[in-house]
């Protein structure tokens, strides 16, 4: 390897190897995050490196602070509860400062800009990728439309956020800044 390459690394290996020195627990959590889809439990017992009784238990505590639901059951599957996230993501975007969100706000906003000049458009579902790209710049079409999805998502949090704040803040008799 050149000094001007980058080390060579493969981000899974380095995730199987940190969950396995993790607690059985913990490895069952790390597991649902990525439950996006219904998964049986002997799936995430696998996944977990751990006994299928033993994800189970963990999962049906996991479904009972509402990180995961239980989707079906026989076989019971779950999957993991994005209400559950996105009220822990507004959480702690309640922690931030008003300047805070101000100029996360600020800087998302530029960013969305730039992608409906780039793309003529007032949101990414409005875009057709094929009209902007050729073949071989396709994938960077579909990752910018991705990205400006992503921007549009964490904006209307932000939003949410400055906007109940502001709400608490008149109601309470408060000054908004």
């Amino acid at each position: 390897m050149s000094p001007s390459e980058p080390p060579e690394f493969d981000i899974a290996e380095e995730f199987e190897s940190a969950l396995s020195d993790a607690p059985t627990d913990e490895r069952v959590y790390r597991v649902a995050l990525q439950l996006y889809d219904p998964v049986r439990v002997t799936d995430v017992a696998d996944r977990a490196d751990c006994a299928p009784d033993t994800a189970r238990r963990h999962l049906q505590r996991l479904a009972e602070i509402g990180v995961v639901e239980r989707v079906t059951d026989d076989p019971a599957t779950y999957r993991r509860n994005e209400s559950y996230f996105e009220w822990r993501t507004r959480q702690r975007l309640a922690g931030l400062s008003m300047s805070e969100l101000r100029d996360r706000l600020e800087t998302l906003t530029t960013r969305e800009r730039a992608f409906r000049e780039r793309y003529d458009a007032e949101s990414p579902a409005e875009v057709d990728a094929l009209a902007h790209a050729e073949y071989e710049t396709l994938e960077e079409v579909w990752l910018d439309l991705s990205e400006w999805q992503t921007v549009r998502q964490r904006i209307e949090r932000l939003e949410a956020v400055r906007r109940r704040r502001t709400s608490d803040s008149v109601s309470s008799g408060s000054e908004v800044v």
